[in-house]
């Protein structure tokens, strides 16, 4: 295991599989902006690995930096990543970002923002899994507004909605989101798909019926502390849902194998 850092106590931490030449997929897990998930950290870097896929995963809350700085940073370890890409045996331009919650905001201001700050850290690709994204009222996730910007004004909620950057040069992206979610409305990824439409990015957009928010992996091994039933019957409840593992490795075979 290698560990990327610099300024600040945020780091990433590598999970490459072996010394074959490889993509990588970077994760950033959700928490809304407070802290990452351990639910959808290293279950997530499991089933890349099992998949053929060396693994990261990016711990940005450890020092809590707001929009601007946040964003620089991880221009920097993607960049430093694709500097670094023979030493750490990874395909240079097959470096996929992927974000759960608040941690695919995190992933995909990268994804419109990059041109603005280090053309080298533009993202290969996007997985984004029920990803906050607007900061539109009747859809945003207000807290992470508050703890990424310290404030809410109109020019806060403008500046976080990722819809209103996107443009030719994001990268193709996935998302997936369910329409019950309650704490992140489901047409934050409606809003970014929209857009990437607009301008012509390819990109794929899976909507599930059912399952709340957070639900990671959906199986047994990543149940939610404040489930009532059994681990089993978590992973039975989200079984449909689950299915979205294997329609990403199927979508990053295609377009990164």
């Amino acid at each position: 295991m290698n560990k990327i850092q610099f300024d600040t106590n945020n780091y990433v931490e590598l999970h490459l599989l072996d010394q074959e030449t490889r993509p990588l997929i970077l994760i950033a897990p959700g928490g809304g902006y407070r802290h990452t998930s351990k639910r959808e950290a290293m279950p997530i870097v499991e089933l890349m690995n099992s998949n053929g896929f060396h693994a990261a995963i990016v711990y940005y809350r450890e020092t809590l930096l707001t929009h601007e700085k946040t964003t620089v940073e991880l221009a920097q370890f993607v960049s430093h990543i694709k500097k670094h890409s023979n030493d750490y045996h990874i395909a240079k331009n097959k470096v996929i970002l992927m974000g759960f919650s608040s941690g695919g905001h995190y992933v995909a201001r990268l994804g419109v923002l990059f041109n603005q700050i280090d053309l080298e850290a533009r993202p290969d690709g996007l997985v984004l899994a029920y990803p906050v994204i607007s900061g539109k009222k009747g859809i945003a996730h207000e807290d992470s507004i508050t703890r990424l910007f310290k404030e809410t004004t109109d020019e806060t909620r403008h500046l976080f909605s990722l819809e209103n950057f996107v443009s030719t040069d994001t990268p193709k992206t996935f998302l997936f989101h369910t329409i019950a979610d309650q704490a992140v409305c489901y047409q934050n990824s409606l809003v970014f798909f929209e857009a990437l439409n607009r301008h012509q990015v390819k990109c794929e957009l899976h909507l599930y019926d059912q399952g709340e928010h957070g639900l990671s992996l959906g199986t047994k091994s990543v149940v939610k502390d404040d489930y009532l039933g059994t681990p089993l019957e978590y992973e039975r409840e989200n079984a449909h849902f689950s299915s979205w593992a294997n329609l990403v490795i199927s979508w990053l075979n295609q377009e990164f194998n």
